[in-house]
């Protein structure tokens, strides 16, 4: 018996979507007609493998809203219209206007392009990991490394102002301001880092990084935010304005493979923190220990060396997931939270710390 079609698949996953985002009116409501819509579900049959899900084809619409802003959709969008401006009726039919209306421009853009989220918010949750892995080397300089870097916003963590629960570390004067809460566990770590100790360096890792002048893929990056939540798009819109004059550098290819080489290229005296937020998961289940072996290689020649990660269960090895704190459902996409450490060509225990939102809303610290 031959499996379910392509069309098939793609309506299914409108179908699952829907639900996903039942808090996001636009989407939900987008989603929920489009799994019965061929017509504008069809258009993502043009798809990278791997690429035919719903946020792809709502991605494409909205760059062509963000650089259309006088097309008739946009009103329902709070990235281009101001919140007393919204629309308030079904937007469906303007959507499926636009799909019909500009079909071969949006086949053009969902046949070459792939999401990318560039979630400043995870800094929330990169915090209290870069001040665990800095607790016992507080004296080292920092060296970043950041794999499936996007645009490389979370390279500037120090540049921001990060509030964890009641506590706030970083640049408190900083215009990019981010934010999640504690539930649960413990107080997480938040010192000595950010601020101290300084960065030496930092350097992001990316198949397809994106340069911050870039006017066009920085909309792309954009485009992949979800316009029912524009609080995510003004503190994305403010780290790409902090960051531009001196952007972080990046690196363009397979992380897994350039990552020896660029390491050995870091300040020799430097603590290495390579870090990862839902990067690690895009990558063959097959190749991850190959990261994880080049990461313990440079570990045991003698490199202070720290892998932080913020993926889902069962990603990073030798990361096991802990168990859920009570209170926290099963059934949300949690993510968890590893730490590794090399010190003096020797590994110390793996830590799975804690629980984490994936954008970073809120975090449990568990050690």
């Amino acid at each position: 018996m031959s499996g379910p079609s392509s069309s098939e698949l793609i309506r299914r996953h409108f179908e699952l979507f829907a639900p996903a985002v039942a808090h996001l009116p636009l989407y939900h409501r987008l989603a929920e007609m489009a799994a019965d819509d061929a017509d504008v579900t069809g258009l993502l049959l043009v798809a990278q493998p791997g690429q035919a899900r719903p946020v792809l084809l709502l991605a494409a619409v909205h760059e062509l809203v963000l650089r259309r802003p006088d097309l008739p959709l946009a009103q329902w969008y709070a990235s281009v219209t101001p919140p007393a401006e919204l629309a308030t009726g079904d937007p469906y039919p303007a959507f499926r206007q636009l799909c019909l209306d500009h079909a071969d421009e949006l086949r053009a853009v969902i046949a070459t392009h792939g999401t990318q989220t560039n979630e400043v918010n995870r800094c929330v949750l990169l915090a209290p990991l870069v001040a665990a892995a800095t607790a016992d080397v507080p004296d080292r300089p920092v060296a970043l490394v950041e794999l499936g870097c996007s645009a490389g916003l979370l390279l500037g963590l120090d540049r921001y102002r990060i509030e964890v629960g009641d506590a706030v570390v970083g640049d408190p004067a900083s215009p990019v301001q981010l934010a999640g809460r504690v539930v649960d566990g413990a107080a997480p770590p938040l010192a000595p880092f950010p601020p101290a100790p300084p960065v030496v360096d930092r350097v992001g890792l990316d198949l397809a990084p994106v340069a911050l002048d870039d006017v066009d893929r920085v909309r792309w990056l954009e485009a992949c935010l979800w316009p029912d939540q524009p609080h995510r798009v003004e503190r994305f819109r403010a780290a790409v304005e902090l960051l531009r004059p001196e952007p972080p550098r990046v690196v363009q290819g397979d992380f897994v493979e350039l990552l020896p080489d660029v390491v050995r290229g870091l300040p020799d005296h430097a603590h290495v923190v390579v870090f990862h937020c839902w990067a690690l998961t895009y990558v063959a289940r097959d190749r991850r220990p190959d990261l994880a072996a080049a990461i313990a290689a440079t570990g045991a020649g003698g490199r202070t060396v720290s892998w932080l990660s913020a993926e889902a269960p069962r990603v990073v090895p030798s990361i096991e997931a802990p168990d859920l704190p009570a209170g926290i459902e099963e059934t949300q996409p949690e993510t968890v939270l590893g730490l590794r450490r090399w010190r003096d060509g020797h590994e110390l225990e793996p830590l799975a710390a804690g629980w984490g939102h994936p954008h970073g809303e809120w975090l449990t610290w568990l050690s």
